[in-house]
């Protein structure tokens, strides 16, 4: 008998089943298909691994301003994508030399709960104390005429897009890191966005920002209108009662994703569920000896916060202390400037500090972007939001300044390294006080 089996092998299975183990537990893994889950096999690594490449080849315009000089400057996504299959399988080995270091009994199959305190994994029984749902999610589908003629971001990852007009539908994360990759290696692309913005779960100001980047690089960028269908060769939407159809030789589905629950024996074992599995604030479903972690319960949708809730959960079943804040979350967007927020979005007191005046960014040849800290009217920092060349390296420590409920002047008075893009941080806690060095 097991204290724990997982079901699931991404981010919140592996990590639940390993930090389990390191409190004494005596643990299984089911995984019927690679370890590492959607996050390292089908979203969070590959396509940072795309995006790397086409932001070099992209930046290939600036070189003559660095001093740099070369010609006929290619890009093959034939070794790109082989660098893309080398990076994850590098990262899995890794994962499965953890899962063995730490003693973890890892079943390679479909796992089904049979009741509360059984799971079959192919076709072995395993008897268990507490049982973590970590089955993840999949690009959800749109119940529109001719989705059989659209891509999902899995197709999009597996091998290169075909032609030379790609058409989007859904301007959120997904949607946006794919137009940049795209566009970045010389593509025509257009987006179709149903609300009246892009990135719609990011301020207004970081919407209009990324968008005015993107219609620069070329992007094409249709809000406020609804697919009415998708055909071989394009797709036909409605945009203020008229329709027009946009030629595209590859349409791709980029609308958010639906848990992975559907057969893994939810009602037999009597789990409560509606759209995602029902959890409460330590991942415990309705059955007290069995909890959900990451995609499945949709609280939120993230690798890192994921990873966070099986700690939570694990932590929980095993009586232990856990500092885990899963309601500080930061959240980040890989396009070029990337984007990075955590936190409320506003608050009595607001400090900004733009990048265009910034040593290290200049060094660097990036002039836009602006880091922005939140604060209520005791000065507390309750959020921040990031525009620039390699912001998502610097959300943690307003990550940890919201969690910990520092002041502003905990930041300000830190001394940051110079020159660095990091030293902004500083810059945008002093200008709430109107000290800002580089602003009149």
């Amino acid at each position: 008998m097991f204290d724990l089996v997982v079901l699931g092998g991404g981010p919140a299975g592996y990590t639940g089943a390993i930090r389990a183990a390191k409190l004494g537990m005596s643990v299984a893994l089911v995984e019927k298909s690679e370890l590492g889950g959607t996050c390292l096999n089908r979203g969070c690594i590959p396509t940072k691994v795309l995006l790397h490449s086409s932001q070099l080849f992209e930046s290939r315009d600036s070189w003559a301003d660095m001093g740099i000089s070369a010609e006929n400057v290619t890009v093959d996504e034939n070794l790109i994508y082989a660098r893309k299959e080398s990076v994850t399988s590098s990262l899995r080995a890794g994962i499965e030399m953890l899962i063995k270091a730490n003693k973890i009994a890892y079943y390679n199959a479909f796992g089904k709960i049979i009741d509360k305190n059984h799971i079959l994994a192919g076709e072995e029984t395993l008897e268990t104390k507490y049982i973590l749902i970590a089955t993840g999610s999949s690009p959800a589908r749109l119940p529109i005429d001719g989705i059989e003629n659209a891509l999902t971001s899995d197709d999009v990852l597996s091998a290169p897009v075909e032609g030379n007009k790609i058409a989007i539908i859904g301007g959120g994360v997904i949607g946006m890191e794919f137009a940049g990759y795209f566009a970045g290696i010389g593509k025509e692309v257009t987006v179709i966005e149903a609300m009246d913005r892009i990135t719609p779960m990011m301020s207004k100001e970081i919407s209009i920002q990324l968008g005015q980047v993107l219609k620069k690089s070329g992007v094409t960028i249709l809000t406020s209108s609804k697919v009415l269908s998708i055909k071989k060769d394009g797709v036909i939407i409605e945009n203020k009662g008229t329709e027009t159809e946009i030629t595209a030789d590859c349409v791709i589905v980029a609308i958010g994703r639906k848990p992975n629950i559907d057969g893994i024996g939810l009602e037999e074992a009597g789990v409560e569920k509606d759209r995602f599995i029902k959890a409460d604030d330590n991942m415990m479903t309705s059955v007290s000896n069995i909890y959900a972690a990451g995609d499945c319960n949709g609280k939120l949708q993230l690798a890192h916060f994921a990873e966070a809730s099986a700690i939570k959960a694990v932590s929980h079943m095993a009586g232990k202390e856990c500092g885990v804040d899963l309601s500080v979350c930061p959240s980040c967007i890989y396009t070029s400037p990337e984007v990075a927020s955590v936190g409320a979005k506003e608050g009595a007191k607001q400090g900004k500090f733009l990048l265009g005046s910034n040593g290290r960014s200049i060094i660097n040849g990036v002039n836009r972007g602006f880091v922005k800290i939140i604060a209520d009217e005791e000065d507390t920092v309750i959020g921040a939001e990031l525009f620039g060349s390699n912001v998502t390296e610097m959300i943690g420590e307003l990550a940890l300044a919201v969690k910990n409920k520092l002041k502003v002047a905990d930041i300000a008075d830190t001394i940051h390294a110079h020159p660095t893009v990091h030293e902004s941080i500083m810059e945008a806690a002093e200008d709430i006080y109107g000290l800002a060095t580089n602003k009149k």
